[in-house]
């Protein structure tokens, strides 16, 4: 017997849940080799700067530009899904991505050229993730999106631990650009071959930093110290990997990599569940606390030079830098009437941006300043520290939210505005909150049709 949910696109079988994932699977796949792809961009770019004797403040501009693409492209998506669909948009960003993955080559050092083909692969990357978790957010029925977006983002999350393993394997001459390309064009496939419907564009309209501000302002500083420290590790750390392991630096990377990613995910959710009895503020702090002496413990790691302690620091790293921005968006959520929670959401979003735009440029000043690779850490060191102290102050001067009057935890990654339609906390869009960042458009001729 065949169920219509009444959402375009979604057609379950009746077999419960499992026929929700088996109908999100294609974009789950799609969206695992992305980001795949887009950790192992992240490692070519650090190690092939590095051999071409570009400066650490190089390769921090060519991080900073990639970043400041990806914040763009999560900002004018909407208006090109909008325009031509979800799967020609998917399928023009991933031609863009891949065409600029193969340019790098010829780049040579030159940093003009890197920056702008990384800010290019960023404004794709973002772009192929709105159309991607837009779909599948309107796929999923209500009173799943919560299991929904935990197995999607724990699935998307391997990709990202596999392929610079991948990289590694093949950093020779051109092959790990040829292994960028190739994941870029893979994540294509999935989403070219279905046969489903395309939805209407489901991505929030984002509140202004001045709304945040007077709503949440901890989770505003958790966001923005989050964007700087975490996007400045995931596009910096070869460097700093170089320094421990020179003669086995794409390897070591790779495993570095998959350190601070598995103690993420192990540690997002005692974290998350933690904050639901405690004042999110002081869970904030508490893990960026825990962040930073893991952070200061690496930076310290680069004299010693012990490979199992450094991975094991970054491990606890991750458990702590990676796990509070999720804690930041459920204090906001709490904050909100549940008509603006998807605004305050990708508001949020924006903020995380900005750091990330923001945060590669000061830690390769530190790398700079700092030679040995402990310069990106104590920087992060620095950060997190200066976050634990700012929470803590919030919550000596301002109460916090009842706890029978919270949301429910629930993971939030930093991807794109549609997530924020994608949390289960969120309610359909009513009120009248002005678009600060996109003007509205119609929906395309293909998508009303759908």
């Amino acid at each position: 017997m065949i169920r219509l949910l009444g959402r375009p696109g979604l057609v379950l079988s009746g077999h419960g849940g499992f026929a929700v994932y088996r109908n999100i699977l294609v974009l789950v796949a799609a969206l695992t080799l992305l980001q795949g792809a887009m950790a192992a961009l992240a490692m070519v770019m650090s190690l092939k700067l590095l051999a071409n004797g570009v400066a650490e403040t190089g390769i921090g501009l060519v991080a900073s530009a990639y970043s400041a693409g990806f914040l763009g492209g999560t900002l004018i998506a909407p208006h090109e899904i909008r325009r031509i669909g979800h799967i020609r948009t998917f399928t023009l960003l991933a031609g863009i991505c891949a065409l600029a993955a193969l340019m790098l080559p010829i780049a040579g050092r030159e940093i003009v050229i890197w920056s702008l083909l990384l800010a290019l692969a960023g404004v794709g990357a973002a772009g192929m993730l709105t159309a991607g978790e837009s779909w599948i957010a309107n796929a999923a029925p209500p009173q799943q999106r919560g299991a929904i977006l935990g197995f999607y983002h724990m699935v998307s999350k391997t990709g990202a631990i596999a392929a610079p393993f991948v990289v590694a394997a093949a950093l020779s001459g051109l092959g790990a650009f040829m292994v960028v390309a190739g994941l870029f064009v893979a994540a294509l496939l999935p989403v070219a071959a279905t046969n489903r419907s395309q939805p209407e564009l489901v991505a929030a309209k984002p509140f202004g930093p001045r709304r945040l501000l007077s709503l949440a302002p901890a989770s505003v500083f958790a966001a923005l110290c989050a964007g700087a420290v975490n996007n400045s590790v995931a596009q910096l750390y070869p460097v700093f990997a170089t320094s421990i392991r020179p003669d086995d630096a794409a390897a070591f990377s790779a495993q570095l990599n998959g350190a601070i990613l598995a103690g993420a995910m192990v540690g997002l959710w005692p974290i998350g569940l933690l904050s639901d009895r405690l004042d999110r503020r002081i869970v904030i702090a508490a893990a960026a606390a825990i962040g930073a002496g893991a952070a200061i413990g690496l930076a310290l790691t680069t004299a010693i030079n012990i490979p199992f302690l450094t991975l094991l620091l970054a491990a606890l790293f991750g458990a702590g830098s990676l796990s509070y921005y999720a804690v930041a968006v459920a204090n906001a959520a709490d904050r909100a009437a549940p008509e603006e929670i998807t605004s305050m959401m990708a508001g949020i979003l924006v903020i995380w941006g900005i750091g990330s735009v923001i945060g590669p440029l000061i830690a390769g000043a530190f790398l700079q300043l700092l030679p040995g690779g402990g310069g990106l850490f104590l920087f992060a060191g620095l950060a997190l520290a200066g976050l634990a102290v700012a929470c803590l102050s919030r919550a000596a001067i301002s109460a916090p939210v009842p706890t029978d009057a919270r949301e429910p935890f629930s993971v939030s990654p930093a991807t794109s505005l549609a997530i924020a339609e994608f949390d289960p906390r969120g309610e359909p869009e009513q009120s009248d909150q002005p678009d600060l960042f996109a003007g509205p458009m119609p929906a395309s001729p293909q998508e009303t049709a759908s």
